[in-house]
């Protein structure tokens, strides 16, 4: 079954606030949703902190790309 609705989150070394970002998503009271998070190429831990979040909650997807903006990472997630 389709969740209700899907948030894209294009991410690019962004290690810091990743996870209040990801924490206040998963932290809502409505649950029928997915995260579609989108690495933008990023050289700092974002990966891996998405990576995490991915392996600890299958409403999460990660998907990794080459650094091209965030036009194209938010464009890869839709």
């Amino acid at each position: 079954m389709q969740p209700y609705f899907s948030i894209v989150m294009p991410v690019y070394n962004n290690e810091k606030l990743l996870p209040n970002a990801v924490n206040s998503i998963i932290n809502q009271t409505f649950s029928d949703w997915e995260l579609i998070i989108v690495d933008d190429g990023s050289t700092d831990n974002s990966s891996e902190i998405c990576d995490e979040y991915a392996r600890n909650d299958e409403r999460i997807v990660v998907i990794h790309k080459e650094n091209k903006g965030v036009s194209s990472a938010r464009n890869k997630g839709i």
